[in-house]
């Protein structure tokens, strides 16, 4: 058990760092509407999703799987709602890229842990240590300081910061291989898609450079490889250590966006990342000491 559980940090540390890089992927396709990027994300991510199955010769897992979720109405209702929040997280994410506001994108990961961990808690009933309780303060403390100090209501970063971790909770309550559920949760917003690229879009996939249609087309496996190993992270350990985790993908988020895109960090982000980053050493200390008892025991 415990070492499923310690697969499962290495798992949500490997996501969250590959999620973090992404902002600068998105930057790449900034010349193209976010909504359109969204879309061939969807697109390509199944497409991507289908040809793993049909190599590995697992179209069957694929099929039997989805089956059984749809005769299932209650895990099925979960599957489609926790597929539509992914769905505006995403979209919203891009849009924020796209409009550099990467680093309001960066704010929204560092509170996304608190909302996991809050949801761990009231839904889950899973139990915090001291360590962690000390975290969560410091860290609502930061994050505080931070919208305070932005002058206006940051409704993109609300957003997602309540999207991510409402997914993530909902995922608790339906059981699908990770693969599966890649496929399952972009077949939910494929729908929503083809009617977007068939009569609103403003171009066609070939009418941008050939590089930019590069970018759109690894979009799919860029986007399929982290949150495989988002969803057997969350399967192996607790929501509330693999929420709190998280705050690796804003810091190199914020990191890229400060040093590569040019975008500024205020004075209030910067005091309330001293808040945060003393809510992650608190937390690790607390999490080496567990580990160092079960190890003695």
């Amino acid at each position: 058990m415990a070492n499923q559980r310690n697969i499962g940090i290495l798992l949500g540390i490997f996501c969250y760092v590959l999620w973090g890089g992404l902002v600068y992927y998105w930057h790449l396709l900034s010349n193209v509407n976010s909504i359109e990027v969204f879309s061939y994300r969807i697109v390509f991510t199944i497409l991507s999703m289908l040809l793993y199955f049909v190599i590995t010769g697992k179209t069957h897992k694929l099929n039997t799987e989805i089956k059984s979720l749809v005769k299932n109405k209650k895990a099925l209702s979960y599957a489609v709602v926790a597929s539509l929040f992914l769905g505006v997280n995403w979209v919203v994410f891009i849009y924020a890229v796209t409009i550099n506001q990467a680093t309001q994108a960066s704010i929204a990961g560092y509170i996304m842990p608190l909302v996991s961990v809050f949801l761990a808690i009231f839904f889950l009933h899973e139990r915090i240590d001291r360590f962690m309780v000390v975290s969560m303060l410091l860290a609502f403390i930061g994050v505080v300081v931070m919208i305070s100090g932005s002058g206006s209501f940051p409704l993109l970063t609300i957003v997602m910061s309540v999207c991510f971790p409402i997914y993530s909770l909902l995922k608790k309550y339906y059981r699908l291989s990770s693969d599966v559920a890649m496929v399952f949760e972009s077949m939910v917003l494929l729908p929503f898609i083809l009617v977007f690229l068939l009569f609103f879009a403003k171009h066609g996939l070939f009418s941008y450079p050939p590089m930019t249609i590069f970018y759109l087309i690894l979009s799919g496996p860029v986007t399929a490889i982290p949150l495989l190993l988002f969803a057997e992270s969350i399967k192996r350990a607790p929501l509330s250590l693999i929420g709190f985790i998280q705050y690796l993908n804003p810091t190199i988020s914020l990191a890229i966006s400060v040093s590569l895109l040019g975008e500024s960090l205020t004075k209030a982000d910067a005091h309330s990342l001293i808040f945060i980053c003393l809510s992650i050493i608190i937390f690790a200390i607390g999490q080496f000491l567990l580990f160092r008892k079960k190890q003695m025991t």
